[in-house]
């Protein structure tokens, strides 16, 4: 995330949102493990959210900032890309709800992650 204090962009650009007084920032994040065999085998976890890479937020008036990172570590989302390139192959998603999604999506879908939490906790 980038904040901007004043008028001027940031070098990633200018600002995704406009925030009025302080710069409140609560995320969700899910962990993902994803599996690779192209160009080398390769393992590895990370967290995935909603949006870019970067979102930027433009705060003129903020003293404070405050972000609140939520981790989801029971809703675990896998990834398993070909091993063998060819056209029709993609990376196989699979949700922690066991549905698989193989639709050429280089990134597990947020809004399914969410839709699938959300779902979850109200069983409970």
């Amino acid at each position: 995330m980038i904040a901007i204090f004043d008028h001027n962009n940031s070098p990633r650009g200018g600002a995704d949102f406009e925030v009025e007084g302080d710069l409140t920032i609560k995320k969700d994040y899910y962990p993902w493990l994803s599996e690779a065999f192209l160009g080398g085998y390769r393992k590895q976890i990370s967290l995935t959210s909603e949006g870019d890479i970067y979102l930027m937020y433009q705060a003129l008036q903020a003293r404070q900032v405050y972000f609140e990172p939520v981790l989801h570590s029971n809703f675990l989302v896998t990834s398993v890309q070909p091993k063998v390139k060819k056209k029709g192959n993609h990376t196989a998603f699979t949700y922690p709800d066991a549905s698989v999604v193989a639709d050429g999506s280089f990134e597990p879908s947020f809004r399914k992650l969410q839709a699938i939490r959300l779902a979850a906790e109200s069983k409970k």
